[in-house]
């Protein structure tokens, strides 16, 4: 008898075990396997993913471009005299960037430079809400609370959506692994623009948060952290299609560019212009394509550029100096 019942205590257990075994060797956001991703159907986990390898490989680049998706597609092995890794990630926000950077300068993992890119998701995208979300959940909180991350990816429904996902014949991209630890960037430049751009919807143009007082005081935070450790930093706002601006004004979008100006300069690269304007410049309302990113890259390489997109506020620099008149001229008021 005590054979049988240690004998069905250890199938239990087994039985108990068995639903995280297949999590972890299925791993639908690759955090188990974050050095050795795999091309599954189901996007990556790329806060948590691209902070594991950064810190895995301190020395490779000396450069960084932190923003959400929005910077998603720019392609920055264009950045000359840089070597840049694009750590972009879906509603990557100010707050978590500032974590990010504090893990860097902990691990001696800081880059020369920053990029950072910002626009209105930046104060409407609540963090707090990552901590409980797989796609998103911050590299931190695997350290802090490792139960509380972990857990999130022993859900076997998860793991059962990913398999269907890939059993419905998900073709994976070629060059999937090398091109995310090569450069970070989302999408080639033969992925089609302006097919989706009305999809009004059906993307998180302005979220519903309000938190501007609390994004502008992590910039500032970032910003010292950066001049405090002699990071050299760029910022920059990141173009938008017109009509996701012109909901951005709805949202103190306006407020937001004038109250960035009194914390750092930045390089403008919204409004309404001949590329913000034109759908074909953006996969979908919310994200604007490679040669978009082109474009802002090129500025900030010291291009300046024509007379009509500079005129029209774009690679513009912006300060405190001249921030209201900018605005007013951006915005029409």
């Amino acid at each position: 008898m005590k054979k049988f019942c240690l004998k069905a205590a250890v199938y239990l257990l087994l039985f108990a075990l068995l639903p995280a075994v297949l999590s972890a060797a299925v791993d639908p956001f690759n955090v188990f396997h974050p050095l050795s991703i795999r091309d599954n159907g189901v996007e990556v986990n790329k806060n948590f993913v691209k902070m594991t390898y950064i810190l895995a490989n301190p020395d490779r680049f000396d450069t960084l471009l932190f923003g959400s998706s929005r910077v998603g597609d720019m392609h920055v092995e264009k950045l000359r005299g840089m070597h840049c890794y694009n750590m972009t990630y879906s509603n990557g926000v100010p707050a978590e960037h500032l974590e990010n950077l504090r893990t860097l300068l902990k691990n001696d993992a800081a880059p020369k430079r920053i990029l950072l890119g910002v626009d209105v998701l930046s104060y409407t995208n609540d963090p707090a809400g990552h901590r409980a979300d797989g796609l998103r959940a911050p590299y931190e909180l695997s350290r802090e609370k490792p139960l509380a991350f972990w857990s999130l990816y022993l859900d076997p429904t998860i793991t059962w959506r990913a398999v269907v996902t890939t059993m419905r014949g998900h073709t994976p991209t070629p060059g999937f692994r090398e091109r995310f630890y090569n450069f970070g960037w989302n999408h080639d430049y033969d992925t089609p623009t302006g097919e989706r751009v009305d999809s009004h919807g059906a993307f998180a143009l302005v979220s519903s948060v309000r938190r501007m007082p609390q994004t502008l005081d992590e910039i500032a935070q970032f910003v010292r952290l950066c001049r405090d450790n002699g990071i050299d930093l760029t910022v920059f706002t990141v173009p938008i299609y017109a009509d996701t601006f012109d909901e951005a004004l709805e949202a103190d979008y306006a407020l937001f560019l004038r109250k960035l100006a009194d914390i750092t300069p930045y390089y403008n690269f919204t409004g309404h212009n001949r590329i913000t304007d034109d759908p074909m410049q953006f996969y979908d309302p919310s994200h604007p394509s490679a040669q978009t990113g082109d474009a802002v890259i090129a500025c900030l390489c010291g291009e300046k550029p024509d007379d009509e997109l500079y005129n029209a506020g774009f690679g513009r620099l912006v300060t405190a100096e001249n921030a209201d008149a900018f605005v007013s001229m951006l915005t029409g008021g």
